[in-house]
């Protein structure tokens, strides 16, 4: 087995080692839509080590509902999000993460400070991960995959990253490229879903589903991400003008407060799985880039991202009938047409 620095795709290839049974994932973030970025990359572990653990080491307190349907995952290692507030609990989580040995630790993002830390921690047989070209931080790595072949997609990028250090020889790699993508994942059951449409419907005024055609719209996001409310407030009245027959409803975030129109339909839920489907139940979910765009994605809605600070190419959502937009410039009227022609 090679060390990374030579100047092949991968360095090694897992083809051929003993049975894998434990697997790490350090993703130590603690954001919503980065947890659910990961689940393509899980599923494709699912699919290769079927009689393999996995351990997701993340970040917050959204890996129990993220995870839920995924038997394999049976174990979930969180961060809190202000880690130097907390140097404590910290150790406790780093020393727990050293006790165990791995048959296989993958730091799953290019230039994870966090990630690369983790995967020098945990004592693993194989360690995987994209190279850097800094040889103190590829050293840790037995299988270093060259990054320049790998797709802009955070969802993705970790697919190739695993599918490369599968192969058996560098001059595959290019079929790790071209490998079918997976999407994000949530698997609602279908008790789920139903209760997902029954909230919606209520929050419609409607005494049970069908859910009647609807656009639902989260207004809120961090930093740069996020549009301002008199924008939205644009959309909305944009909507109305064009199809005043289909309500709008506004998903409100977390912290309770509405960023739209006190008359419009709203609906807020702490229960992220029964938030999923009802984002689900819409016609179409319009948000800017946010976990709970990422989640809607996963729970297998039509999605509307827009951005205007991040790119489109490595964050948009990836259902065959969602899309991602570049929308910092667009005008109002031609956003509003756009979402309604997704209808």
């Amino acid at each position: 087995m090679r060390l990374a620095g030579v100047s092949s795709s991968a360095a090694g290839s897992l083809t051929g080692l003993s049975p894998v049974r434990r697997i790490a994932v350090l993703r130590p973030n603690h954001r919503l839509g980065n947890l659910l970025l990961l689940t393509p990359l899980i599923q494709e572990l699912e699919a290769r080590f079927p009689g393999a653990e996995i351990e997701v080491v993340g970040g917050g307190l959204a890996g129990p509902a993220v995870f839920a349907q995924f038997p394999l995952v049976t174990a979930l290692h969180a961060f809190p999000a202000r880690s130097y507030q907390r140097p404590g609990r910290v150790l406790r989580l780093l020393h727990a993460l050293r006790q165990p040995s791995y048959d296989l630790a993958i730091d799953p993002m290019p230039r994870s400070r966090s990630g690369r830390f983790l995967l020098a921690l945990v004592r693993a047989r194989t360690r995987i991960g994209f190279r850097w070209g800094v040889g103190i931080r590829d050293f840790v790595l037995t299988h270093a995959v060259d990054p320049a072949g790998a797709p802009a997609h955070f969802a993705q990028a970790p697919l190739y990253l695993l599918r490369t250090a599968l192969l058996a020889d560098a001059a595959q790699a290019q079929a790790a490229q071209t490998s079918p993508i997976r999407p994000l994942a949530l698997r609602l059951t279908q008790d789920e879903r139903r209760s997902g449409a029954q909230r919606l419907a209520a929050a419609l005024g409607r005494p049970a589903p069908p859910v009647p055609p609807c656009v639902g719209i989260f207004a809120h996001a961090s930093g740069d991400k996020c549009f301002p409310a008199d924008w939205w407030g644009q959309i909305v009245a944009s909507l109305r003008r064009q199809a005043p027959s289909v309500p709008v409803v506004e998903f409100i975030p977390a912290d309770g407060r509405r960023r739209l129109a006190d008359d419009l339909p709203a609906l807020q839920t702490p229960d992220l799985r029964l938030l999923g489907a009802a984002l689900a139940s819409t016609s179409v979910l319009v948000s800017g880039d946010c976990g709970i765009m990422h989640l809607a994605d996963a729970a297998g809605a039509r999605v509307m991202g827009l951005f205007k600070a991040t790119e489109p190419a490595r964050y948009a959502p990836s259902g065959p009938v969602s899309e991602g937009l570049w929308a910092r410039d667009a005008k109002v009227e031609s956003m509003a047409a756009r979402i309604m022609a997704s209808l």
